[in-house]
Parts: C-alpha cells; structure tokens; sequence
C-alpha cells in the first residue's frame, strides 16, 4: 500500500534573485553626495567663494570703522610765504630797544609795499630831530631796492643779515637788511642832518636784526 507522506514540489527552474551588491549601493550613495556637493557650491563666475566651516567671514567696514574713514587732510604753509608774515612791524623793537634809541610813539601803517611802524626821536634842535621806522617788505629783497637819489652801497653785515645803505633827497637815510632773496626790512631816519640821519638808521637796524629770522 502506498505510504501518504508529503508530497514532493516541482524545482522551479528559474535563478533565485540575489540581493543588490553591497558596493554597488556604497558607489551609488557616494555619487548621490558630490552632486549634493556640487550643487551648494557658489557660481564660479561670481567670483565668491563659499566660507569655510568652522570660520566667519571678516565684516565690512561701518561707518565708524576707522579703516573705512579717509585720512585726515593736513595743511602746510605754501612754500613762497615770506618769513616776515609772521612779525609786526610795531612789535619788533621792544621797550628797552625803544628807550635805547631814544624813541617814542609807534603809529603801524602800511606804506605801498610795506609794513611800517613809525616813531620819533627828539633832538636838541630840528636839524638833530628824526621820524624813525621799522619797514617790512614781505615780497622785496635787497635786490629790489631802487632809488633815484643816491647809489646803492654795500655795508658790513650787521649780525647775520647781508645790508645795505642809501639815501634820500629829502634827507632821510636807509639801511636794508636782507632776509630772505624776496623780503627785507629797512631801517629808515628822516629828517636833520644827512649823517645824523645815518647813524640813527644804523644803530635801528643793529636793534631790529636780531628779532628778524
């Protein structure tokens, strides 16, 4: 008698599937990334490169940044300004150079080109009395001197100053001292006697030259 034990199945002839490789799916997953990568990256045309992780980009200057604030302009005093700019004519000869001298008054005026302070000095009679100044010219050195009256003569320097001496018609009597090729202050006596007239433009001009620069 026959024995009902299981019953045998037919084999299949079909290939069993095998699971997906392993490194198939690693190779897929790693090309999934670098187009992740790639597509946060910055137009290279843009010329902006992405911040690296971890850092922070350097902010932009503000308005108070001092690297964002031009320099500060910075004046100088052009190159032709006279020396004498800086003196008046008045003060020049001080109060023990005046009583020296024997002067009086002070009266600051500008006469053509110059900066004058006139005084005066009283003598025993009219022929001994002066009108005494202090000319500044900031824009006329020795060089510029010119006079109708009298020749230009040269003098021994008086301090450190180049001189020179003229006189006038009228009687008066100068002494130029020379500060710079373009500026120059006179010493000027009027008035009196033609060489009393020099000796007090002298010992004025031997006053005023150590105040000059």
């Amino acid at each position: 008698m026959p024995s009902w034990g299981a019953v045998p199945q037919p084999r299949s002839n079909s290939p069993r599937r095998r699971p997906p490789s392993s490194r198939f799916a690693g190779g897929a997953v790693a090309a999934l990334a670098l187009l992740l990568a790639g597509c946060g990256n910055d137009d290279p045309r843009s010329g902006e490169g992405s911040t690296p992780a971890g850092t922070s980009a350097s902010p932009a200057p503000t308005a108070t940044d001092p690297a964002s604030e031009p320099p500060a302009a910075t004046t100088t005093a052009p190159a032709d300004q006279s020396p004498l700019e800086a003196l008046r004519p008045c003060e020049v000869v001080d109060a023990a150079g005046l009583a020296s001298l024997g002067l009086t008054g002070g009266e600051e005026k500008s006469i053509g080109q110059a900066r004058v302070c006139r005084y005066r000095f009283e003598g025993p009679t009219l022929n001994e009395t002066f009108t005494v100044s202090v000319e500044l010219f900031d824009t006329y050195g020795l060089a510029d001197i010119v006079t109708t009256d009298s020749e230009i003569q040269p003098l021994p320097p008086i301090g450190g100053h180049e001189a020179r001496t003229f006189t006038e018609a009228t009687g008066g009597c100068v002494v130029s001292l020379g500060v710079t090729d373009s500026s120059r202050v006179d010493a000027t006596a009027v008035g009196g006697d033609t060489e009393l007239a020099c000796e007090q433009a002298t010992a004025l001009a031997a006053v005023v030259e150590p105040v000059l620069p």
